[in-house]
């Protein structure tokens, strides 16, 4: 399931590059090291950010679990603050004839809630866009989020990063707005849409502190299945969730005939004492 989401970005960013001004070539991308491995650093999750200034108006589409080529849109308003990472696609055609850019974002960006509130039974959200883009300012790229990370940290250790997704029983999922949900797999629908329901358990962060290689996110409730620290009791960071990068790179490269070196690192984290893992680089020397 992640390694198609990353396809599916890859695609976007592919789109992007090819679109602006009608360039077709690429500039090098710089190396960087991950392992020991050098990998160029286009292959790395890097999303960038952009902050809603005022209210936005956004296209989510809603595909049906038990048939996902059934789906339709609908119009959300993303609240002032709102922080999500996409790309702008450059200008290009748009539903009915106009022509216009687009921030899209990655899927599951978004917390369950904002996105999902009054969909169809049976639905789920997909894609999100928005055309409001007068309304968005690009920003760093929140401390609460892991590195390199589009926030999905799947439960296990370094075995479990060479074993099917299908495998996995739950995610603890940052979100680029600053949620963390925990999530349990939903083995009733399709591989994309099997951490897309909805959480068990979910916090808003009030607060991150960094410090070395743990990132202490404050939240404003107590979670359930996920280890979180009673560290106050009146005040909005009554509860902290540690989220420690164990900065042990997992090398699940491999080689392909059409594609040459495919490069895959997962990263490993403690999420609350407990392993978890999450993808931080997919690429190849030659893209589909």
């Amino acid at each position: 399931m992640k390694k198609q989401m990353m396809r599916w970005v890859l695609g976007l960013v592919a789109f992007a590059m090819v679109s602006i001004g009608g360039m077709t070539a690429q500039a090098a991308s710089p190396m960087v090291k991950i392992g020991g491995v050098s990998v160029e650093r286009s292959f790395l999750n890097i999303g960038t950010y952009y902050q809603a200034t005022r209210a936005a108006k956004a296209t989510v589409t809603y595909y049906k679990t038990s048939k996902p080529d059934t789906q339709y849109t609908k119009v959300i308003t993303l609240p002032k603050g709102t922080i999500m990472s996409g790309w702008i696609i450059p200008k290009h055609k748009l539903a009915k004839g106009q022509w216009g850019n687009e921030l899209s974002l990655v899927d599951g960006n978004l917390n369950y809630t904002l996105v999902n509130q009054g969909a169809k039974k049976g639905y789920l959200a997909s894609g999100v866009v928005s055309y409001a883009l007068k309304k968005f300012k690009k920003v760093k790229t929140p401390a609460y989020m892991p590195t390199y990370s589009y926030g999905d940290l799947y439960l296990g250790g370094a075995k479990a990063t060479r074993e099917s997704d299908s495998q996995v029983k739950q995610i603890v999922r940052i979100t680029s707005n600053g949620y963390v949900e925990l999530i349990h797999q939903n083995k009733r629908t399709n591989s994309d849409g099997a951490f897309a329901g909805k959480p068990s358990s979910q916090a808003k962060i009030v607060k991150t502190k960094v410090k070395g290689a743990t990132r202490y996110l404050y939240l404003n409730t107590k979670m359930k299945g996920v280890k979180t620290t009673r560290v106050g009791k009146k005040s909005a960071y009554q509860y902290r969730l540690a989220l420690k990068n164990l900065h042990q790179p997992q090398n699940l490269s491999s080689y392909d005939d059409d594609r040459g070196e495919i490069y895959v690192f997962d990263s490993l984290y403690a999420v609350g004492g407990v392993t978890y893992y999450t993808l931080i680089c997919n690429g190849s020397d030659i893209e589909d």
